[in-house]
């Protein structure tokens, strides 16, 4: 659900880059459209794994995400999130023949840390070009990285995390789980134009284990970990404002990916669609009318002015599942080189009249601006 911010901050990056960022010969910097030699989305195609946990230059626009939610021995909780951008300014991968230097690949990263208890909100950008090994994404054996920022597979199924700012740094390790076709067999549409879509699959529930640092304080925390991993060729629907995602983790293993997308009226798009994975696994696809969302509270950031929605009651008649999500803290606004909202949430509700509770993570965009602007 990152192909709007791609497209935002490459062109951010683009018309602030310095002269060492403009290639010779043969790769130029554009602007941020579509490039019509770029494949699409327009159909379901076979994923296969670990060939599709690398990346795939011939389509424009790919992101892997990872998020969670830890807690220390004590209980004292932490949330994360650690995305990698890929912007491919043209197809395939380029001819490095003359210079390692020549690269037709942006990438740029967002770390956050959230400090619940201390109700602090740590947020950290990097950017670089796809080339000399500076940022770069591989399948086998798995490897995303961007400077020292990197989530690598050490060993078959186990993954270290690793990333840095100022004032925090993430060591983790998560445990591989099966990942989950998003959509139509991994094929997710976002709007009724042809190839307003992307192929975009989830791996949910990861246990995950290690310590997380705040001003040069060391906490060893354990949790779960949700990663997503989209690409694609394409922009939002001219109607579309923005959209709210969710990706929730509950107590009992299940988990629950839902989205809507906004059109500028405030009304919900039929393409919005979700997916709920029971804990053994069992995967329910979820239409536009299967389930609601209602916004119940909101929250005015004091330093965009942005008005966010803050707590969410979401209804799903065919799970029996009613819950309210809501931000364990606020203050989880990215004010970067572009303005969104995401960070953790907590979860309590009640499922065929049983209570359930969990963790996950919400993004918002589209309320500080139309992202079609």
């Amino acid at each position: 659900m990152k192909r709007w911010l791609i497209s935002l901050v490459l062109g951010l990056f683009i018309m602030g880059s310095p002269a060492w960022a403009m290639e010779q010969g043969t790769v130029e910097w554009a602007t941020p459209t579509e490039v019509p030699e770029f494949q699409k989305a327009t159909a379901p195609i076979k994923l296969s794994f670990p060939k599709d946990f690398g990346s795939h230059e011939d389509y424009q626009t790919e992101w892997w995400y990872y998020t969670g939610n830890l807690e220390t021995d004590s209980g004292r909780p932490f949330g994360y999130e650690l995305t990698l951008f890929r912007r491919g300014l043209t197809p395939g991968l380029p001819d490095q023949q003359g210079s390692a230097w020549r690269s037709n690949q942006v990438y740029f990263s967002h770390f956050t840390l959230s400090d619940i208890e201390n109700q602090q909100f740590y947020p950290v950008e990097r950017f670089n070009r796809g080339a000399a090994e500076l940022a770069g994404a591989q399948a086998n054996p798995y490897r995303i990285w961007l400077d020292d920022w990197s989530v690598e597979e050490e060993q078959p199924g186990q993954l270290q995390l690793h990333a840095q700012g100022l004032d925090t740094e993430l060591n983790l390790q998560l445990s591989l789980t099966k990942p989950i076709l998003q959509g139509n067999q991994g094929y997710s549409v976002k709007g009724p134009e042809p190839g307003n879509a992307s192929y975009y699959y989830s791996i949910v529930q990861q246990p995950t284990q290690g310590t997380v640092a705040v001003k040069g304080e060391s906490f060893d925390v354990e949790g779960v970990s949700w990663t997503d991993h989209e690409f694609s060729t394409s922009a939002l629907s001219k109607r579309a404002q923005g959209w709210d995602w969710f990706s929730l983790e509950l107590g009992d293993g299940s988990a629950l990916m839902l989205f809507g997308l906004r059109l500028q009226d405030g009304s919900i798009t039929l393409e919005s669609h979700g997916t709920y994975v029971t804990a053994d696994g069992k995967v329910s696809h979820l239409k536009r009318e299967d389930y609601q969302i209602k916004v119940l509270d909101r929250w005015t950031s004091p330093k965009s002015r942005t008005q966010y929605p803050s707590k969410w009651a979401i209804t799903i008649p065919s799970l029996d599942l009613e819950m309210q999500v809501a931000p364990m803290m606020n203050n989880q606004e990215l004010l970067l080189s572009t303005t969104y909202w995401e960070g953790a949430v907590s979860i309590a509700g009640t499922q065929s009249q049983q209570p359930i509770q969990g963790k996950g993570y919400v993004e918002l965009t589209g309320y500080d601006r139309n992202l079609n602007l």
